[in-house]
């Protein structure tokens, strides 16, 4: 045998070997390119899921959060790292986490920065009012923003002659009696408590930023409680109006709105707050996830409706308010 058959053969089988391994590779590879991401919704916005039913299942497959442990709510770094943990469990490629526990997992390098384009990913929540002195805080990480308004709506068949004009009218039960579905735990109820009061819209956020606002908010609250039916959705609140069950209801604008041609939303007085959706850090998911499409992005941008809500729930509302929410709304809810 010639003395370079030997190398010959084995140089042979080297390549076919890594011919058929690049060709697995690519195989794999066009699979995985193909495979949806997958999607964690807190469920709680009709106008959003729509647009996201217009996907192509190839493209993203959406998981309804029946647990809502993606929603909104006052998690802070502590709170978005287990979110993270569960959402990676669950084998999620984006969930959605509220402002402030975003911007504090960017800031912590929980999370990467966020695939797409500065345009792509721009800031809608710039559009709305502030508090004077704070900014439009934002990070790098969110891949887009999901806006949610708080509202009232009333039955028309309930307050004929002197219907409500603002929020406010949930705690008036005198001249508007009857009993009011609100979504728990709470949201706008905190910001009406406080304007109830005769505070001025820019001082509400930093009453309700000390334990003694907390506490005033408390009070008004337990005041209407027997007038109350709490709810776990804003589905629930929106079919309880629908039905006439309860004169007015306080959730979600979207599902409200659901109830057009029974009752109005109250456009005064609503409370806007922005949830980030992320795309889960590397090493948590595998490195082959697509980059999410532009229709994606699209599909999860919030509201671009024009009006401006007086008050906006943004990151400083979550870090300055947040210490004392939970043990201002201890003992208020449906349990008890």
């Amino acid at each position: 045998m010639p003395v370079f058959e030997p190398i010959h053969i084995t140089g042979t089988a080297l390549y076919k070997a890594l011919c058929a391994w690049v060709l697995l590779g690519s195989l794999c590879g066009s699979a995985l390119a193909q495979t949806p991401l997958v999607l964690a919704i807190p469920d709680d916005n009709p106008a959003r899921n729509a647009r996201l039913s217009l996907l192509q299942s190839s493209a993203v497959r959406v998981v309804p959060d029946t647990a809502r442990m993606t929603g909104t709510g006052i998690m802070a770094l502590d709170g978005a790292k287990a979110a993270i943990a569960q959402a990676v469990l669950a084998g999620w490629d984006i969930i959605a986490l509220d402002e402030a526990s975003e911007i504090a997992a960017c800031a912590a390098g929980v999370l990467q920065k966020a695939p797409t384009s500065e345009t792509a990913t721009a800031d809608i929540s710039a559009r709305f009012a502030r508090r004077p002195g704070q900014g439009g805080a934002k990070s790098g990480c969110a891949l887009t923003y999901d806006t949610r308004y708080e509202a009232l709506a009333y039955r028309l068949d309930a307050f004929v002659l002197s219907p409500p004009s603002t929020g406010l009218a949930v705690f008036d039960t005198v001249s508007f009696p009857g009993p009011r579905a609100v979504v728990w735990p709470p949201r706008a109820l905190l910001e009406w408590a406080i304007l109830a009061q005769g505070v001025p819209e820019v001082q509400v956020y930093d009453i309700l930023s000390s334990a003694r606002g907390m506490q005033i908010a408390r009070a008004a609250i337990l005041e209407i409680a027997p007038s109350v039916i709490w709810v776990e959705s804003d589905a629930e609140a929106a079919r309880l109006l629908a039905t006439g069950q309860v004169t007015m209801a306080v959730a979600g604008e979207a599902d409200l709105a659901v109830t057009a041609g029974i009752a109005v939303v109250v456009q005064a007085g609503k409370i806007g707050q922005r949830r980030s959706w992320i795309q889960l850090p590397s090493g948590a998911a595998p490195s082959t996830m697509p980059r999410p499409t532009d229709g994606l992005v699209a599909a999860l941008a919030g509201d671009q409706s024009t009006y401006i809500p007086a008050l906006w729930r943004d990151a400083a509302w979550y870090a300055q308010a947040g210490a004392h929410v939970a043990t201002g709304l201890a003992g208020l809810g449906p349990e008890n």
